[in-house]
C-alpha cells in the first residue's frame, strides 16, 4: 500500500448525478483506494414547492399527493443512479455508503458532514469559467460549502 500523508477515514461526495459528479467521485475513489477511506456519495433531493394555499382543500390535498408522488419516483430513479456507481466503487473493494436526503443541498451536506465525522468533501462545481473568474462564479451550493466546511473541500470543474 501506498503510503498517504494525511489520516482520510470519510470521504463526503456530493453528487447531483451526470459527468461532474462522476468526476469528483473518480477523485474520491483515487483517494480511498490509497487510504482506505470510506466513500459516502449524497445525494440531496431539494422539495418540490407546495401549491398555493388559495386552491380548495380537496384540489390542494390532490395537488399535494401528485408532487409527494412525482417526488417518491425522483428519488426512486435516483436510488437506481447511484446503486450503480455503489456497485462499480465495491468490485473495485472501496467502501462505499449512498446516501438521499430531502433538504436543500447545502444544509444537507453540513448535516452529514458533521454528523458522520467528515475528514474531506469531494465536489463538482457546475459552471465551467476558468481561473479566478471560476472561483468568484461558484454555484451557490459549492460556494455556501466552501464558506462554512471546516473540513478541506476539493472542488472540480
Amino acid at each position: 500500500m501506498k503510503y498517504f500523508p494525511v489520516h482520510i477515514k470519510n470521504i463526503l461526495v456530493p453528487h447531483a448525478g451526470g459527468v461532474l459528479g462522476d468526476k469528483a467521485l473518480s477523485y474520491a475513489m483515487e483517494i480511498a483506494k490509497v487510504s482506505g477511506a470510506t466513500i459516502n456519495i449524497l445525494h440531496a433531493v431539494e422539495p418540490l414547492p407546495s401549491p398555493p394555499m388559495t386552491f380548495p382543500r380537496k384540489e390542494y390535498d390532490k395537488i399535494q399527493q401528485e408532487i409527494t408522488h412525482e417526488e417518491n419516483m425522483l428519488v426512486k430513479d435516483i436510488k437506481g443512479e447511484l446503486q450503480e456507481r455503489v456497485d462499480h466503487c465495491r468490485q473495485k473493494s472501496i467502501n462505499i455508503n449512498s446516501i438521499i436526503v430531502r433538504g436543500r443541498p447545502e444544509d444537507e451536506i453540513m448535516k452529514f458532514s458533521k454528523k458522520h465525522h467528515v475528514d474531506m468533501i469531494i465536489m463538482a462545481k457546475r459552471r465551467k469559467i476558468p481561473g479566478i473568474r471560476g472561483m468568484l462564479k461558484l454555484g451557490s451550493v459549492s460556494r455556501k460549502i466552501l464558506e462554512i466546511s471546516d473540513k478541506p473541500v476539493l472542488i472540480l470543474e
